[in-house]
């Protein structure tokens, strides 16, 4: 999954969302995700797509804004994968899809109470340097 490396920005259905990808080092490709609803911050997320054995898990931990953790202090979601073929990655609840050599696309599976809910899909593009918006902070 090298290929994923980057700084991306995506697409959901509130807002945009960024997602930074790091070098894999060590058995591990770290990330981070900050999501915006219209007029905040709606959440954020770390993960790491995790060499486990012979395969890869992704783990992902989320946050608010005020960086209280939506899973316990020691919880996390894992992900395990379940296939691949020549352009996804197919992990437990969530599929990483390359659609170009710049682009792709993130299908979450919305669970709740063991109940399926809704597949979320999120395309994603890379760009080359953070975009810059003006929030009314001072800088």
């Amino acid at each position: 999954m090298a290929w994923i490396e980057g700084h991306w920005i995506g697409d959901m259905p509130d807002g945009p969302v960024e997602h930074v990808l790091l070098s894999p080092r060590f058995g591990q490709l770290p990330g981070f995700v900050r999501a915006l609803a219209p007029q905040n911050l709606a959440f954020y997320e770390i993960g790491v797509f995790a060499e486990i054995g012979n395969s890869l898990t992704l783990r992902v931990k989320h946050f608010t804004p005020e960086l209280a953790g939506w899973e316990a202090q020691a919880a996390y979601i894992d992900r395990p994968l379940v296939d691949r073929d020549s352009t996804s990655f197919y992990f437990d609840g969530a599929t990483f899809s390359r659609t170009g050599p710049d682009s792709f696309t993130v299908y979450f599976l919305n669970r709740s109470e063991g109940q399926e809910r809704e597949t979320l899909v999120i395309p994603f593009r890379r760009t080359s340097f953070p975009t810059r918006q003006s929030d009314g902070a001072p800088s």
